[in-house]
């Protein structure tokens, strides 16, 4: 196998996604490993070898996209959806013939993937907002993540958006922005619109579990369904408000999205930016646009392996 590759795993909470990468940031082939909620380290650790087995890339370099805070000098996570990775010595174990795994957040995976294909991320500054069960923010200066603590850029998901609102999100954070612009939260709403018949279509898609998944509300709001298109609306506005504060705090030129809640599209994008437009600085708006990411769910797998083929 040329050493001009590398293996990519990013770890989700119910699946990881095994890829060979190359070093122009290609996928060349995957493999989908399950993870049963009561499956525990040795057995998850097995599984991503026999998927690395599988895809013929024994030895190969490793990178390792982990949904929580990185301790890199231990080589573990911490503070994940897979509690059953967070504190295992999860670099070490997966280690290739040239060393261990290269370690770092999830969202700074699909981040360093998403800045080849952007100027602001390969030279300037770049945000990416990954929409999926939870929130993931990353800030990529000159081609690089910014990191503050726990190989993150701090936890600012969790911007508080919503001081009125009582629903916790997973990490026990009342009104913040996880808690309201997730895919967890969205699906939540839409449970709650069907059990209350406002929108028969949430009522359809609830069915006999009478749960509405977030991905059943953005089908339905693309469908034209008056009540999921409130909710995408009302999640709009609550990241609206979440731009205004990472336009503050950062001055990013280009903030890009990705994550299933994209599939919304660039209307959605769109609705975003002009409600953030008209909370931001003047000229942080001016010099700040946002758009859709080019690499849908296989930007965390790439950006993993670029990772552990950077120098």
């Amino acid at each position: 196998m040329s050493n001009g590759a590398a293996i990519g795993l990013d770890i989700g909470g119910g699946s990881t996604k095994v890829g060979l990468i190359s070093l122009d940031g290609q996928l060349l082939s995957s493999r989908r490993v399950v993870l049963a909620d009561s499956a525990e380290f040795p057995t998850i650790l097995d599984q991503y070898r026999a998927a690395i087995s599988a895809l013929g890339a024994e030895g190969l370099l490793v990178g390792i996209s982990y949904p929580g805070h990185i301790n890199r000098a231990r080589g573990l996570g911490l503070n994940s959806n897979v509690p059953a990775l967070d504190g295992h010595p999860l670099a070490a174990s997966l280690a290739g013939t040239s060393g261990p795994a290269a370690l770092l957040n999830d969202a700074d995976a699909a981040a360093i993937a998403e800045a080849r294909h952007h100027p602001e991320g390969r030279e300037g500054r770049m945000l990416m907002v990954t929409l999926g069960t939870g929130v993931g923010v990353s800030m990529i200066i000159g081609g690089r993540p910014l990191e503050t603590a726990g190989g993150t850029l701090g936890d600012s998901g969790h911007v508080n958006v919503d001081p009125s609102a009582r629903h916790r999100c997973r990490q026990g954070c009342t009104g913040c922005l996880e808690s309201v612009a997730s895919a967890e939260a969205l699906g939540r709403q839409g449970t709650l619109m069907a059990s209350t018949g406002a929108s028969p279509a949430m009522a359809a898609e609830a069915g006999v579990s009478g749960e509405v998944s977030a991905s059943a509300v953005c089908r339905a709001a693309l469908a034209g369904d008056p009540g999921a298109q409130r909710l995408v609306a009302k999640m709009a506005d609550w990241l609206s408000m979440a731009v205004a504060s990472w336009r503050a705090s950062f001055h990013p030129e280009l903030i890009v999205f990705g994550g299933g809640l994209s599939v919304l599209g660039q209307p959605f994008i769109d609705q975003i930016r002009a409600r953030a437009d008209g909370r931001s600085l003047p000229f942080l708006s001016a010099h700040c646009r946002l758009t859709l990411a080019r690499l849908g769910n296989d930007a965390g797998m790439i950006g993993a392996g670029l990772a552990a083929l950077a120098p």
